[in-house]
């Protein structure tokens, strides 16, 4: 079994992972100029969402499924302000999330 704060590693691993495959599927399609804008949207509200994430798994904050970033903001504020601060404009990639 592996101790508590290699798991927690593992989960931060995880999502800053996952969260970098999206921020390249959306750089990609930008490059690619192909008009895909919503889906550029997609991908980089992802991105910032399993960002955000990753820095709650980090500080052990419980957070329930979702995907507005406002409210993933508002739950790191209390422990990164200056980042939350600097993601808030972040919050206008929330309607194009699942």
């Amino acid at each position: 079994m592996k101790p508590p704060d290699e798991v927690q590693r593992d989960l931060v691993r995880q999502w800053v992972e996952k969260a970098e495959q999206d921020l390249t599927a959306a750089e990609v399609l930008l490059k690619a100029g192909v008009g895909l804008r919503p889906v550029i949207a997609f991908h980089s509200q992802q991105a910032a969402e399993k960002l955000l994430k990753a820095i709650l798994v980090r500080h052990q904050v419980y957070f329930a499924k979702t995907h507005d970033l406002g409210k993933l903001l508002d739950q790191l504020a209390p422990y990164e302000p200056a980042t939350a601060v600097a993601l808030e404009e972040s919050v206008a990639l929330s309607p194009y999330g699942v």
